[in-house]
């Protein structure tokens, strides 16, 4: 049987954003989706945290 692979080319694109945009200077945002707000918040040990 042959393995088929699956090309690059053919995966959506997704947009890469990086945190320093998002967060300047700041340890904490809120993010609006829909209807409901979530806070994603960068730890101490620099690990991110999405709540809502």
């Amino acid at each position: 049987m042959e393995k088929t692979q699956v090309s690059s080319q053919n995966q959506p694109h997704e947009r890469t954003v990086d945190s320093k945009a998002l967060f300047g200077d700041e340890r904490e945002i809120t993010i609006s989706h829909r209807e409901d707000l979530y806070r994603l918040s960068i730890t101490k040990l620099g690990k991110l945290i999405l709540t809502k």
